[in-house]
This record gives C-alpha cells, sequence and structure tokens, in this order.
C-alpha cells in the first residue's frame, strides 16, 4: 500500500475521531416527546468533510464518526438513520458544491452551503419524526405534531452548522491543504 493511500485512510480516521469527540464532549440535551435530542457541532464538521475532503473520503470519514458515536453512546437502534439522513445532505451539499458552485469556495458559497446543509438537515429530521410516528400507528396529523416537538434540538443544531461551516472552512482549508489538494 503506497503511504499517500495509507495517509488517506490515516486521514479519515482521524477526521471520524474529530466528530465523535466533538458530538461526545461538545452537545447541549434538549427536551423533546419523540427523541434524546441534543445540539452538537457534528452536522457542521459532517459537511466540513466533504468539501475538504470530497465526496467519497468525506462521506466515509463523516459516516464511520457518526456511526460510532451513535454505537458507542446507546443508539445503535437509529444509527442507520442518522447514516442515511446525513448521506442524503451530503450528497445535495457536494453536488451543489460541485455543479453550481464549481467547486469555488468563496465566502459567500461556503455560507450557502452551510445553510443548504442545515436546511436539508431540518427537513429530513422533520419527514423521518413523521414516518416514525404513522409507522407507530399515529394518524398525520398527530404525526405532525408529534415532530414539531422534536425539532427543537434540530433547529439549534441547524442554526449552529449555519455558523460553524463558514467559520471553520476556511482556517481547516489551511490544514488540509498542507497534505493533499482540497476536495481530492
Amino acid at each position: 500500500m503506497s503511504a499517500n493511500k495509507t495517509f488517506k485512510y490515516v486521514q479519515i480516521g482521524i477526521y471520524a475521531a474529530l466528530i465523535i469527540i466533538a458530538i461526545t464532549y461538545i452537545r447541549i440535551p434538549m427536551p423533546s416527546a419523540i427523541s434524546n435530542s441534543f445540539v452538537h457541532p457534528g452536522n457542521a464538521l459532517v459537511i466540513l468533510a466533504v468539501l475538504l475532503m470530497g465526496f467519497k473520503r468525506g462521506a466515509t470519514a463523516a459516516c464511520m464518526g457518526l456511526f460510532l458515536f451513535d454505537l458507542m453512546n446507546g443508539y445503535l437502534a437509529v444509527a442507520h438513520f442518522t447514516v442515511l439522513e446525513n448521506l442524503i445532505v451530503l450528497l445535495i451539499v457536494a453536488v451543489v458544491y460541485q455543479f453550481i458552485f464549481k467547486k469555488k469556495d468563496h465566502w459567500g458559497h461556503i455560507v450557502s452551503l452551510g445553510i443548504l446543509g442545515a436546511l436539508v438537515k431540518i427537513i429530513v429530521i422533520f419527514i423521518k419524526f413523521i414516518i416514525q410516528q404513522m409507522l407507530l400507528g399515529s394518524a398525520f396529523p398527530a404525526a405532525f405534531a408529534m415532530a414539531v416537538t422534536g425539532m427543537p434540538a434540530s433547529l439549534f443544531t441547524g442554526l449552529i452548522t449555519i455558523i460553524l461551516v463558514p467559520l471553520l472552512y476556511f482556517p481547516m482549508k489551511r490544514i488540509f491543504e498542507r497534505y493533499h489538494v482540497i476536495g481530492e
């Protein structure tokens, strides 16, 4: 195995660990009738993974970090949902970054990607909550109402994502540029 390939695997592992540590130690529990919710910086780091490492490595690092966090913290039953909803967010962010913004990391583009990622995540979680409640036997109006009670943490996490993505992108970009082409 070449040194470059080894470095890429190590980078994925270190970034996954960064996500685990950030969610583990920087979180604020929020009340919810349907989930064990908390506000955390993990979603911002997930979006930054794709912007800094490209879709393949970034999504691998993000999903690995989120899955391992869920595994180690008693959320294994919902880990597949976490991975799926974040893959949806990452795919949309990556497509917009690559095909609409042409991988140009102007300040406005990065801010827009933070907003886009947060909004997609909020929408996906809301839909997930509605589906979960309907699978438990609730009618749509009741499922919708219950889903609303689960949203405060997602809304605050979205706000944190919108702030952190542009705030962290440029300093992290300088670190990543030392070792490989950004988005490679």
